[in-house]
């Protein structure tokens, strides 16, 4: 590990409660439709052993990334939700503007080039949709799969 010093987390499924045949029709597709979606999700009850293993990680004096594929332009409605529940972050990497079309996968990864470049040097991945754990372990990141992922 060296000087890693951060750790990744998502939102959807891993710190936030998630449905995903509850939502499929407003995101896991290619044309997002994200008011309905946050909408649904800003009354979501958060993964409470996530939310404890963050806050334990975090008083380890881990850094805290949040990572997630939601877009930058709902900024405001994933810092309200983290903040309304406590959990503790250094930074937050959400999709880019006009990225809906691209693969979750392809998301994060780029998104990892970006939160290296800020100075985080991540060591651990908390995810759940297997497709990104698969890229985050490819990208040489060890993943906690906390959920079943297969959509």
């Amino acid at each position: 590990m060296n000087n890693a010093d951060t750790v990744i987390v998502d939102v959807d499924g891993t710190l936030a409660q998630f449905e995903p045949s509850e939502v499929h029709q407003w995101v896991l597709k290619k044309e997002k439709e994200w008011d309905p979606f946050f909408a649904h999700m800003s009354e979501a009850p958060v993964v409470e052993p996530i939310r404890a293993l963050v806050r334990i990680l975090k008083a380890q004096q881990q850094r805290i990334v949040i990572c997630s594929g939601r877009p930058d332009s709902h900024r405001h409605h994933t810092l309200a939700w983290l903040d309304r529940h406590e959990i503790p972050y250094d930074g937050v990497y959400l999709r880019a503007q006009g990225d809906d079309a691209v693969d979750d996968e392809a998301v994060k990864q780029d998104l990892l080039a970006q939160i290296r470049a800020d100075g985080f040097q991540p060591w651990l991945v908390i995810d759940d949709r297997d497709a990104v754990v698969e890229r985050w372990r490819e990208l040489g990141l060890t993943c906690l799969q906390c959920a079943p992922g297969s959509f």
